[in-house]
């Protein structure tokens, strides 16, 4: 791959209504408990970077945060309802590119449950169950309701109504096994993977990236970020140009569940252009 500047496929004639999928799915696992969440009471001036986070089976955005000696919740301690900024944010998953793959915006209205009983009611899970489980009484679990959600990642600004809260509290089971098919391919394949997309070879979208002049990635010119269920994103350098590029999976049928396992990854390795293929045999 040369560092002659090129054109990223168009995203919307190669792959319609993916990146919008794509975008949803992100947006549903961030809010279910990935990534790093602060609050912000903005009247109060105070902000709280300490709460963990997830939807829980009732289809609720909550929070947890376990007050100390040596943190308080400030202007957080009140029974009372609380206008808050939540801010969630997911750096790649290759802490050594410095990258911010995503962050969740949204305003809401935070209040705390009162007892053991409403919190039991939510049906928590993920991390913050964890934590209640973990801890006992003294975490203070909260409920945040809001009517939009703003996700911004490499591709722009998305917004979803507050039904994404709902669909993410049934957010499929993480993709592990799939980050770890995709981590065990061979870098000059996922290089390939990458270029596919890049020259409009395999379906995929593509965004640049601000390569800073004094990074030195062309030991490693090409990253796995992220991975879900509908799409594996990779970071790919050449010279001084950067892309994040979008690949999606294969899509599911009823005798392949694809999507549920590494062999999706694998079925989209298999249908590569033929020239690519060399480099899977070494």
């Amino acid at each position: 791959m040369s560092s002659t500047p090129r054109t990223p496929p168009t995203p919307a004639s190669s792959v319609p209504g993916l990146r919008a999928a794509h975008a949803r799915s992100l947006t549903r696992r961030m809010l279910s408990g990935e990534g790093a969440v602060e609050l912000t009471a903005y009247r109060a001036g105070e902000t709280l970077s300490s709460a963990v986070h997830g939807v829980s089976r009732t289809g609720q955005l909550v929070v947890a945060d376990i007050p100390n000696l040596f943190h308080s919740l400030g202007a957080f301690h009140t029974p009372e309802d609380i206008e808050v900024r939540v801010d969630i944010v997911k750096d790649a998953a290759d802490h050594g590119l410095n990258l911010r793959l995503a962050s969740v915006h949204l305003l809401g209205t935070l209040r705390w449950c009162r007892d053991t009983a409403q919190v039991e009611a939510l049906g928590l899970q993920g991390r913050v169950a964890d934590l209640v489980q973990d801890v006992g009484p003294r975490v203070r679990v909260g409920v945040v309701t809001t009517e939009r959600v703003l996700l911004h990642d490499c591709s722009g600004v998305n917004a979803h109504g507050e039904a994404v809260i709902v669909e993410a509290s049934a957010a499929p089971s993480p993709a592990d096994a799939l980050a770890d098919a995709v981590l065990a391919t061979a870098p000059q394949v996922l290089a390939n993977v990458a270029d596919a997309v890049l020259d409009g070879e395999i379906a995929g979208w593509a965004e640049p990236l601000n390569v800073p002049e004094t990074d030195d990635l062309t030991v490693d010119p090409v990253h796995c970020v992220d991975v879900d269920h509908h799409c594996v994103s990779l970071a790919r350098f050449a010279g001084d140009q950067g892309w994040v590029v979008q690949v999606p999976l294969p899509s599911p049928s009823e005798s392949s569940p694809l999507q549920d396992s590494p062999r999706a990854w694998h079925h989209l390795l298999g249908s590569l252009p033929s020239r690519l293929t060399a480099d899977l045999a070494s």
